[in-house]
C-alpha cells in the first residue's frame, strides 16, 4: 500500500484522501493465523504537519480465525483504527537509520514515527499492525462454547460424549476414601 504524497509534501496543512482495497491474495495472514477472507478496505487522510505526514483513517475486514475453545474456524470482521506519523528519512540510508537509533535509543525524545523516502508512504505495517492489535487473544466461535472434552478430545458443543466428568487428583485420591461413609457396627468401642 503506497501512497503518494507529491502533492502535499511542500504545502504544510495540506491534506490527501485515500482509498485503498486489498485482495485477500495480497494479504498475509495477522500473526501467522488469522488469514484474510474478503478485501482488506483502509481508507484516511494524510496531513503535512509541517514536521511530519499524519496519517488518520480505518482498516477493515474479514479474518478466518480458530475459536480457542473448540478449534472450529470461525470467521471476524476487523475494524482498526489507524493514526501513524511518518518522518521523511533524512541522509541515512535505512539500514543506516535502524543501526543509529539502536545506537542512541529514545535518547532523543521522539515519538516512535515511522520514516519515508521521496515521495511515497508505506502504510502496510501500519495497516497490519492496527488490524493485528485488533485480533481478540482467544477468539471463540460463540460465548457459550463448551470446547473440547479434556479426555477424549471431542467437541461438546455438538453433544455430550459420555467421559466420565469427575476426575480427582491422584495426590488426593486416599482423602477419597477416607470421606466415605464406614458401615456401622453393633460391636461397643
Amino acid at each position: 500500500m503506497q501512497l503518494s504524497i507529491a502533492s502535499i509534501r511542500e504545502r504544510r496543512g495540506a491534506s490527501l484522501p485515500f482509498d485503498f482495497i486489498v485482495p485477500p491474495d495480497q494479504w498475509a495472514p495477522l500473526g501467522g493465523e488469522a488469514a484474510a477472507l474478503a478485501p482488506v478496505h483502509v481508507h484516511g487522510h494524510v496531513t503535512n504537519t509541517g514536521e511530519s505526514m499524519l496519517v488518520q483513517g480505518e482498516a477493515s475486514g474479514e479474518f478466518g480465525l480458530v475459536c480457542a475453545r473448540c478449534l472450529q474456524p470461525i470467521r471476524a470482521s476487523l475494524r482498526a483504527p489507524l493514526e501513524e506519523r511518518f518522518r521523511r528519512q533524512t541522509g541515512r540510508s535505512p539500514q543506516r537509520e535502524r543501526e543509529w537509533d539502536e545506537t542512541l535509543g529514545d535518547s532523543d525524545g521522539e515519538d516512535d514515527a515511522r520514516s519515508y523516502h521521496g515521495d511515497w508512504l508505506n502504510l502496510e505495517d501500519a495497516v497490519r499492525e492496527a488490524l493485528l492489535l485488533q485480533v481478540p487473544m482467544k477468539p471463540v466461535c460463540r460465548p457459550d462454547c463448551r470446547g473440547l472434552c479434556p479426555q477424549c478430545g471431542a467437541n461438546l458443543n455438538q453433544g455430550d460424549c459420555g467421559c466420565e466428568t469427575e476426575t480427582v487428583d491422584p495426590r488426593l485420591a486416599a482423602l477419597r476414601e477416607w470421606a466415605k461413609p464406614r458401615p456401622k457396627s453393633n460391636e461397643p468401642r
